[in-house]
C-alpha cells in the first residue's frame, strides 16, 4: 500500500513536470526581455576570484558603521525563501509598482542606500535574489521528469529552470556549474499543491525572478566517524581532497553570485541530501568559505540557508548550530 502510494505521487509529480515544460514557452513570450533557455556553464579555474574594488560594501542591519554580510538559516523550500527575502530584508514594496521590473528597480535604489559604494551596485541583477541548485552532476533537472522530489525537482517543478539546463552542459565537472540570469518562477510550493501563480491572481508581469547557481555537491562520498572529546561520534569526508572539493564548490557558488552583482543569495545544504554528505561538515565548510578574505567585506547584504527539513531533526539543527545570526566578512567603513 505504502508502495502504491509512492508510486502514485511520482506519476503525479510526472505530470507536473510535463506541463511545466508545456507552459514554459507560454510564460517566456509574455516575457520577452527575460531570457529563460539561456545560461553559461562557468569553471572556477577560468572565473577570475572576485575584484575588492568592485565589492558594493553592503552595510551590517545591526551596525550601519561596519559593513559585510549576515547569515540566517530557515525551514523553508529554496523558491519560497528567495521570494520572500527581498520584502523581508527591504521592506514590502510599494503597492502602486504594478511589474516585477518596477518592483526590481525599486528595490535598486534601497540597496544603493545601503551600499558604501553604490556605484558598484548593479543596475541589472543586484535587487535579484541568486538561488543555489544543488544539482545533478550527470542530468539536467535531476530524476523531475520521471517524479522525484529532491531540491532541483522542486525548482524544476515550479519555473522555468529546466528550460535553460542545456544537456551540452553535462556531466557537470566537479569544479563548473551553470548560471541561468533569468528564472520565472510560476507555481506554488510542492506543499501548496504547485497551483499556478496566476491562476491565483498574480499577473505574469508580476511574477517572481530570481537567478539559479546550478552546482552539484559531490556524489556519496567515502565518510568517517570520528571520536571527539567526551566520545561524542561526528560523521565527515574520509578523504581531504573530498573537503576541498567541497569548499572549491562553495567558493565557485559565492564567485558566480559576486560576479553576478546579487545582493542577496540563498544556499543550502550542498550533497547532504541523496548524495549522503556530512551535514556537519558541509555546514562547517560554508562558514570556512564565507570566511575567506575574497568574500568579505560586504558583497552580500544578507545570504540564506534554505534547509528544508520536514521533521526538523535533520540537517536544519545542525546548519543552525553552525550558521544562524552569524556575520562573516565584517570591516569597519574606513577598512
Amino acid at each position: 500500500m505504502q508502495n502504491q502510494s509512492y508510486q502514485a505521487r511520482r506519476r503525479a509529480l510526472a505530470d507536473i513536470a510535463k506541463e511545466t515544460i508545456a507552459l514554459t514557452p507560454t510564460i517566456a513570450a509574455s516575457l520577452p526581455h527575460l531570457a529563460l533557455s539561456t545560461a553559461v556553464r562557468l569553471d572556477l579555474s577560468t572565473l577570475p576570484p572576485l575584484d575588492p574594488t568592485k565589492c558594493p560594501r553592503y552595510t551590517l542591519p545591526s551596525d550601519p558603521s561596519l559593513v559585510g554580510t549576515t547569515i540566517r538559516v530557515l525551514p523553508s523550500d529554496s523558491f519560497d525563501a528567495a521570494i520572500a527575502m527581498p520584502s523581508t530584508i527591504l521592506g514590502p514594496a510599494p503597492a502602486t509598482l504594478h511589474s516585477t521590473a518596477e518592483i526590481e528597480s525599486h528595490r535598486l535604489a534601497q540597496l544603493k542606500s545601503l551600499s558604501l559604494r553604490p556605484e558598484n551596485v548593479r543596475d541589472d541583477e543586484s535587487a535579484r535574489v541568486a538561488v543555489l541548485n544543488m544539482a545533478s552532476d550527470k542530468t539536467p533537472g535531476g530524476g523531475w521528469l520521471g517524479g522525484a522530489a529532491a531540491q532541483e525537482e522542486a525548482l524544476c517543478f515550479r519555473s522555468s529552470l529546466a528550460s535553460s539546463l542545456d544537456r551540452g552542459f553535462y556531466p557537470i565537472p566537479d569544479r563548473s556549474g551553470v548560471y541561468t540570469r533569468d528564472v520565472v518562477v510560476f507555481r506554488t510550493a510542492m506543499a501548496d499543491g504547485h497551483g499556478l501563480m496566476t491562476a491565483a491572481g498574480v499577473e505574469e508581469t508580476r511574477l517572481p525572478v530570481v537567478s539559479v547557481l546550478s552546482v552539484a555537491g559531490i556524489r556519496r562520498p567515502p565518510v568517517r566517524s570520528l571520536v571527539e572529546a567526551g566520545g561524542v561520534r561526528r560523521a565527515v569526508f574520509a578523504r581531504d581532497g573530498d573537503r576541498e572539493l567541497t569548499k572549491d564548490k562553495m567558493r565557485l557558488c559565492l564567485r558566480m553570485a559576486g560576479m553576478g552583482g546579487h545582493a542577496m543569495v540563498v544556499l543550502g545544504a550542498l550533497g547532504c541530501g541523496a548524495f549522503r554528505n556530512p551535514a556537519g561538515e558541509v555546514a562547517a565548510c560554508w562558514g570556512e568559505v564565507l570566511g575567506e578574505e575574497e568574500f568579505s567585506g560586504g558583497w552580500f547584504r544578507e545570504v540564506w540557508f534554505a534547509v528544508y527539513d520536514r521533521k526538523g531533526d535533520g540537517n536544519l539543527p545542525v546548519f543552525e548550530e553552525a550558521l544562524d545570526g552569524r556575520r562573516f566578512g565584517v570591516r569597519t567603513a574606513r577598512e
